[in-house]
Order: structure tokens, then C-alpha cells, then sequence
């Protein structure tokens, strides 16, 4: 048998990841931004993809649900499959939810969804289209930030996006601004 055992292989790459480390975080960072800056983006592909959208329903979906979903995506710009990927992070579908401050189906704040044009009580965040309306609209924040990398969305809608957004010069974009 050739090659190496696995234990210097192992040791190879935790080296391999420690000097990865010299080079700093801020520059893996900002190569990873310009490199989700340089995948594609269109509108149209993003609606046309939510058009044949076809999973089927998860556990606590109603195909009312799904249609509320469609739409707030549609209407955003940004594929449903990241929208339900965060419904299934926060709430698993249930509108009723809250967790701490956090309410409804995408577990959005009140002072969130306030920067994004709610007006309301916080209970009415509780109403799966309102919180879709207002988080899905702040979630295209985080869709835009990450260049359109789906796992970067995820990360920047729970993180909070505004300081990157800054950086890129897309507080406009985003509706931060």
C-alpha cells in the first residue's frame, strides 16, 4: 500500500488550517464577499425558478401557506427555497411561534420588521403574512449581501447584515437606507 497513514495526513492539514489562519480573517472574508459578488443575480431567474418551485409541502405547511410564501419570494426576488429554509430554521412552519422577542414564522423582530415598514403590534407579527411581508423583505437584504449564496443568507438574516451591507456600499439596495 503507498501513499501516507492517516495521522500525517491530519497533521498536514491542521497545519495546512493554521496557516490558513495567518492570513487573517477580514481577508478570507472579503475574498469570500467578492466571490459571492461574482455570481449571478437576475431577477428573472430567481422568479422563474419560484414559478416551478414544486417540493412538497412540509410538515405543518398548508398549501395556503405555500402560496403566501410564493408570493412574498416573487414579489422579493429571492428564491423560495432559501425562504423555506429559514421558515424551517426559526419556526418549522408554525406562524404562532415566538421565541423571546423573536415572533411568527421567520422569527423576525419587531424593531426588524419596523426597518423594513411595519407599523403594527408586535402580536400582529403572529399573522403568517404580515411576517412574511416584513421579514422576507429583510431577508432579500440578506439574499443581496451574499451575493446570492443561499448558506450566506441564512448566516446574514441571523447575524444581521447592516455593518456588511455598509461595507459594500449596499444600504440602498438592501432598504437599510
Amino acid at each position: 500500500m503507498t501513499g501516507l497513514s492517516p495521522r500525517p495526513v491530519a497533521i498536514l492539514a491542521l497545519a495546512a488550517l493554521g496557516l490558513a489562519g495567518c492570513s487573517g480573517t477580514r481577508t478570507l472574508l472579503t475574498s469570500a464577499s467578492a466571490h459571492a459578488q461574482s455570481l449571478p443575480q437576475s431577477p428573472s431567474s430567481v422568479r422563474a425558478a419560484n414559478a416551478r418551485y414544486s417540493h412538497p409541502l412540509y410538515p405543518n405547511e398548508t398549501p395556503e401557506l405555500r402560496a403566501l410564501i410564493v408570493k412574498y419570494a416573487t414579489l422579493y426576488d429571492v428564491p423560495v427555497e432559501l425562504v423555506q429554509r429559514q421558515i424551517v430554521r426559526e419556526s418549522t412552519h408554525r406562524p404562532w411561534v415566538r421565541n423571546g422577542p423573536y415572533y411568527g414564522l421567520m422569527q423576525i423582530l419587531p424593531a426588524t420588521a419596523r426597518s423594513m415598514g411595519f407599523r403594527g403590534q408586535p402580536s400582529d407579527l403572529l399573522d403568517a403574512e404580515t411576517n412574511l411581508k416584513y421579514a422576507v423583505k429583510y431577508l432579500r437584504g440578506a439574499w443581496i449581501v451574499s451575493g446570492g449564496d443561499i448558506d450566506a443568507a441564512v448566516m446574514w438574516y441571523a447575524r444581521g447584515y447592516y455593518y456588511e451591507a455598509k461595507r459594500l456600499g449596499l444600504l440602498e439596495e438592501t432598504g437599510l437606507r
